[in-house]
């Protein structure tokens, strides 16, 4: 068995996942596998896989039917055998031949963490930007999870690596804050996390992505965040009423983002789950006007 599997769901295109594979392959650790599944339509991915020659060690898998984001993600995990799982999506790269080394050391020198990750930079066509945390934010992070409700403090799925016997997946129904709901799980399993401020990955943020298809779409970031919001509230003696608090007034400036002004206008948008009853009380008052749904707001903030 490999001690890390590092699973890549790929989709259509070759230019950035030979790159990815070709930085894994330079890696000065070598006790990997390489997982790809495909939810491609064509062959080029699978072209690109099997022209390495190395099938002991790149495991193709071409999906029966296309699964989409993050389920393809969550197949890859399924096809992994490592001890680890390291998920790189098709289009980042390990930065430095150590990346992986250090990943592994993450886990292997903190046997009470199931999950650590690594600061990163991240590249587009316009600018290049580094993407890390200060000792406040991991202080946060560490005492409420549910900070990351409100704020993505890790970053792409690909910033990590966690014990394959967590045996965690990702939320199918959810495609904006999939990796952020999947963190707080994390997080709430076992807060004992691992960071370090090295740069060990490069993530491109190339257009097309999944996040071109959720920014500021309104049914997406509604319906997600409601839905986010109940599995928070399901487990409500878990979290201080100060921390849900901080996730039931994010959920109040999401409905405002979009000018929501009753619960029928929330089922209009593909929600039709359960919400605190304060956010309920909130809409109501919305549907007569905004002034008492704003004087609510505020009395919220403030108690």
């Amino acid at each position: 068995m490999p001690k890390v599997s590092i699973c890549i769901p790929a989709y259509n295109q070759d230019l950035y996942l030979r790159k990815t594979i070709d930085s894994i392959l330079s890696q000065t650790y070598q006790d990997y596998e390489i997982v790809i599944t495909d939810d491609s339509p064509g062959n080029i991915v699978k072209e690109l896989a099997q022209g390495y020659q190395r099938p002991e060690l790149i495991k193709y898998f071409k999906n029966a039917t296309t699964l989409g984001s993050p389920e393809n993600w969550n197949e890859a995990m399924r096809q992994a055998s490592g001890e680890y799982i390291k998920l790189l999506h098709h289009d980042d790269w390990l930065s430095d031949p150590d990346s992986l080394a250090k990943y592994v050391a993450m886990l292997d020198e903190n046997p009470g963490a199931d999950y650590a990750f690594s600061a990163t930079q991240a590249q587009s066509p316009a600018k290049n930007w580094d993407h890390m945390l200060d000792e406040s934010q991991l202080k946060i992070l560490k005492e409420n999870p549910l900070v990351l409700y409100s704020n993505n403090l890790p970053g792409a799925p690909s910033t990590g690596i966690f014990r394959r016997s967590v045996d965690m997946f990702f939320d199918p129904k959810l495609k904006w804050l999939v990796d952020i709901e999947f963190y707080i799980r994390m997080l709430h399993h076992n807060n004992h996390f691992i960071y370090t401020p090295e740069l060990l990955l490069v993530t491109y943020v190339a257009e097309g992505r999944v996040t071109d298809e959720c920014l500021d779409n309104k049914e997406v970031e509604i319906f997600e965040y409601l839905y986010v919001l109940n599995s928070i509230y399901k487990q409500r003696n878990q979290y201080s009423k100060t921390a849900r608090k901080s996730c039931l007034l994010k959920a109040i400036n999401i409905c405002e983002k979009y000018d929501v002004n009753s619960r029928h206008e929330v089922v209009a948008y593909g929600y039709t789950g359960k919400m605190p009853r304060k956010l309920r009380t909130w809409l109501a008052l919305k549907a007569m006007g905004n002034l008492p749904a704003k004087i609510y707001r505020t009395m919220l903030t403030k108690h």
